[in-house]
């Protein structure tokens, strides 16, 4: 497997965006398919937020995605957010979404950033298990929410 910016393979950002609608359109049910593939069209860059990455098999199939978000849905002040982790139900369980974790992790060093932060409704020991610490917990749009947040070191 090997992790690289969607920048480079914008030819996925279609799929990623229809992932992205079905897996997360409960929490901002007013963003549409079509305001999603916007977002990541703007993250269609390296060196600077919005980006996105993705996870390809050696046979260049893609398993995964992640971005990198200046601000979220929930605490503006606090940045930058990994964003959108997902991996298809059916490829989960191999390490995907933590390599694409970890890689968003050495990004955000990489742009100057000390501390990472996300949220999550479900996935919190598989964050713990690489490292995030939860500082919150919070309710948005009847789904509750753990905050946490990462070194980048």
């Amino acid at each position: 497997m090997k992790i690289a910016y969607l920048a480079d393979h914008h030819e996925h950002l279609e799929t990623i965006a229809a992932w992205q609608h079905a897996e997360f359109c409960y929490l901002t049910p007013a963003m549409t398919r079509a305001d999603r593939t916007e977002r990541l069209r703007r993250s269609l860059q390296r060196g600077a937020l919005p980006m996105a990455f993705i996870a390809l098999s050696e046979d260049g199939a893609l398993l995964g995605s992640a971005g990198l978000l200046a601000t979220t849905v929930t605490h503006t002040h606090l940045t930058p957010w990994l964003s959108s982790v997902y991996v298809p139900d059916e490829l989960r369980g191999r390490g995907i979404a933590s390599a694409l974790s970890l890689h968003a992790v050495g990004a955000a060093a990489a742009l100057g950033y000390d501390r990472l932060y996300l949220f999550t409704p479900r996935s919190e020991a598989l964050y713990a298990r690489i490292g995030w610490i939860t500082f919150d917990r919070i309710d948005h749009n009847s789904v509750t929410l753990t905050l946490m947040e990462r070194s980048t070191a």
